[in-house]
């Protein structure tokens, strides 16, 4: 999957790059799972574990761009939820594949 250079998020800018699997494993060694995205706040930066399947990768960027919109939001509380942050992303992500006109006619 081609992932896009940037999404807008409450006229913030992030930058979604691709990294591979070690290097976010490192920056992220403090916390117990395996990672394979995360969101760098003040850089506004989306970084997506390179070489998953392509599904994977479309759920993580979305479940990334959950963590920023509640940021953005000032919804920190909610947003360290990660159940709540993946059901989310799950729900959004099967909302749009099994309802596409749907979504084109409500969110354009």
């Amino acid at each position: 999957m081609r992932l896009p250079k940037y999404v807008l998020i409450d006229d913030i800018q992030y930058k979604i790059k691709e990294v591979n699997h070690r290097k976010l494993q490192l920056s992220n060694e403090d916390l117990q799972s395996e990672i394979f995205g995360d969101t760098r706040y003040k850089p506004a930066c989306i970084r997506i574990c390179d070489g998953m399947a392509s599904d994977v990768t479309k759920i993580t960027l979305v479940h990334e761009i959950i963590h920023a919109v509640l940021h953005e939001r000032g919804f920190e509380k909610q947003n360290e939820d990660e159940a709540m942050v993946d059901g989310l992303a799950h729900a959004l992500r099967m909302l749009a594949k099994q309802n596409p006109e749907l979504i084109k006619e409500v969110l354009s």
